[in-house]
């Protein structure tokens, strides 16, 4: 087997195993044998001491999370440039005349560097305004497929696109009910997660790195595309890429790039455009750069192709919040492959904005090929608009209101049912309930959970731990037998063991999201009575790092309701929610402390000094701030020894430490 093929089978197994284990401990479905698994994890192992790729996401490293306070500052020692953009082929042409090349996806994400010493990744940071970024190395490590180790030891140098694919934006955002709370591209959601304090949170959401150029190292390779090659066989992704010699015609270079939007359409891949390099590296050095882009490629961009439709009718969907959000349907059109009838209005001032009406001819896209999206009304009139929105809920009939918020200088309205008792309200929360983020109660669509509410079985999100009570009513319904039902019931009891956290996230609470209701758990140490107890005495959160007034305020208000209060109380007689043990005070002078870790030791690998420091009662953490209290140094530190020496944190090597743990 080449390097390339176990670089590839390696890739494989973490993808495969990362399934496996998500079958077993979370869905309780596993779809291997324990020894199956355990053969395959063997392999793995073996692979990796062979190679030398260790990828960040692979089982046997047991990679857990991390909570920065902040995002430290870097400055990159090689700018982070743009590239001149154009939407014309025959620029592509132009410039190719003058040597080889070839095309690449241009994956819309965030451009993110990282740094490898002597064979290990030491940073990863974001591009920043191109001279200054932010250090992301803890979210790095728990992306799907970064190494974090390779078979090279020069110092290297990788820039390359964080990127979540497209069916899992589709999946985190069905996830979410409110339909402004739904993320708008992928880029958008790859983004925010590589940003995210707490690493969990990047880890959750499966973000993917692929490397697109090679800033140092490999200079004994002078093909930049052969580059790629080499990055392949350390265990990175490889770019979809099409290569172009100086006489390749216009059409061949039209075909190409068709080529590759289709290739990325079919391996559900985020892309903005295709990017054109020169392959000769010493070519495309001589070529130099200006203040804002290198001259060496250009971005051919694809702006999103714009169909015409009917508009027929306007509905209006419901959410857990109350918020009734506007949907477009029209006459169905076939965009990309697929067929499109309905796109989200977002709210009321996007429908005035556009003076849409019964019947306007309308222009629609799906914006970077994913989202359905009305960019135009052609139908539309000069003069007063008249929206003709409903005043009574279309799920209740109750009174509606319209909620204005300012955005950017400008007025948003939004449309509310006022019904506090809305079934249409209610049928949401008990679907966010059961959902995998929550209570994650495999079974309980939200067409089954609305035939159980208007059977009268659930009033309250409790009432679905008493379903087995109506066993031989469920056994008949169309849809159910004997094994669905038990699977069901199964699903609900392994529900009954759960976290604080995620029980905070069930119950629905105004900007209490999934690490912020960790930031809670590992406060109060997984006590949910600990918890209520504090929050009925008043406890002010932003204690809490990470804690702002707004939280605070909304998990008092949420908790000052009285049924809110009740129905939690209820919950917690059913639940079972184990609080952790919390670390006793230590005559270490490690206790409590900010530690980070480089290079490597004679006495223990760096798990194991991992381990011993946080049995202590320190933390280990990833990246050197001024808030870190030591950094451990064995050899060949990289540059977080550096960082520690400019920012005065204090330094210990291995006999400095080694007797007090």
């Amino acid at each position: 087997m080449s390097i390339n093929e176990k670089a590839e089978r390696i890739r494989y197994l973490v993808e495969f195993l990362a399934k496996c284990s998500d079958e077993y401990y979370n869905l309780s479905t596993p779809s291997i044998s324990d020894a199956q698994y355990d053969k395959l994890f063997d392999e793995l192992s073996l692979l990796e001491k062979e190679t030398g790729i260790i990828l960040a996401a692979s089982p046997t490293q047991r990679v857990g999370h991390e909570v920065l306070s902040e995002l430290p500052k870097v400055t990159h020692h090689i700018p982070l440039l743009s590239l001149a953009k154009t939407k014309d082929v025959n620029e592509i042409k132009k410039m190719l005349e003058a040597n080889d090349g070839y095309l690449a996806l241009k994956i819309d994400g965030l451009t993110v560097e990282l740094v490898f010493e002597n064979g290990r990744l030491t940073q990863a940071s974001t591009r920043g305004d191109g001279t200054v970024g932010e250090v992301i190395t803890h979210n790095a490590m728990v992306f799907c497929d970064i190494p974090k180790t390779i078979p090279y030891t020069n110092p290297l140098r990788v820039t390359g696109e964080a990127y979540i694919d497209i069916a899992t934006f589709e999946e985190i955002n069905e996830k979410i009910d409110n339909d402004e709370d739904r993320f708008s591209t992928p880029r958008n959601l790859a983004a925010g997660s590589v940003r995210q304090l707490d690493s969990s949170v990047c880890k959750e959401r499966n973000v993917r790195f692929i490397p697109f150029n090679v800033l140092e190292g490999l200079q004994y390779i002078n093909s930049r595309s052969a580059r790629m090659d080499k990055l392949t066989e350390f265990g990175f992704a490889r770019i979809p890429s099409v290569s172009l010699k100086t006489d390749t015609a216009i059409d061949s270079i039209n075909d190409s790039i068709y080529s590759l939007k289709d290739k990325a359409n079919k391996l559900g891949l985020p892309i903005d455009g295709i990017v054109f390099f020169y392959d000769d590296a010493v070519f495309s050095a001589s070529l130099g750069r200006t203040a804002h882009h290198f001259r060496d490629g250009i971005a051919f961009k694809f702006g999103d192709p714009h169909f015409q439709t009917k508009l027929s009718k306007i509905d209006w969907n419901i959410s857990r919040t109350g918020q009734l959000t506007p949907v477009a349907i029209f006459d169905a059109v076939e965009i990309d492959n697929t067929v499109v009838e309905r796109a989200s209005l977002h709210n009321m001032t996007f429908i005035k904005d556009l003076k849409l009406k019964k019947d306007d001819t309308i222009l629609v896209s799906k914006r970077n090929m994913i989202i359905p999206h009305v960019e135009e009304n052609l139908s539309a009139t000069e003069g007063e608009y008249h929206l003709d929105y409903p005043h009574s809920c279309p799920i209740c009939s109750g009174d509606t209101t319209v909620s204005t918020t300012e955005n950017n200088s400008r007025v948003i309205e939004v449309l509310y049912c006022k019904n506090p008792n809305c079934p249409g309200k209610k049928i949401k929360k008990f679907t966010h309930f059961v959902s995998k983020h929550a209570l994650n109660i495999d079974g309980l669509s939200e067409q089954t959970l609305e035939k159980f509410m208007l059977l009268g079985w659930l009033k309250r999100l409790s009432d679905i731990f008493s379903l087995s009570e109506h066993k031989d009513s469920i056994v008949t319904m169309e849809g159910f037998g004997e094994k669905s039902y038990n699977n069901l019931i199964s699903a609900i009891n392994s529900s009954k063991n759960t976290t604080l956290t995620n029980l905070l996230v069930a119950m629905n609470i105004d900007h209490i999201g999934k690490s912020t209701a960790k930031l809670i758990e590992d406060r109060f140490l997984n006590d949910a009575q600990s918890f209520i107890s504090e929050v009925n005495n008043g406890f002010d959160f932003t204690q809490i790092e990470g804690f702002g007034e707004i939280m605070n305020e909304s998990i008092h208000n949420w908790f000052a309701d009285n049924e809110n209060l009740e129905e939690f109380s209820n919950l917690l007689k059913i639940l079972t929610i184990e609080k952790k043990e919390q670390k006793e005070s230590s005559d270490s002078r490690f206790f409590g402390k900010k530690i980070v870790i480089t290079g490597t030791f004679s006495e223990f690998s760096r798990d194991e000094l991992s381990k011993k420091l946080e049995d202590l009662g320190a933390k280990v953490i990833s990246s050197v701030s001024s808030k870190t209290d030591y950094v451990f140094c064995g050899e060949n530190p990289g540059s977080k020894l550096t960082k520690a020496t400019q920012l005065s944190v204090p330094v210990l090597y291995e006999n400095d430490f080694t007797n007090e743990i």
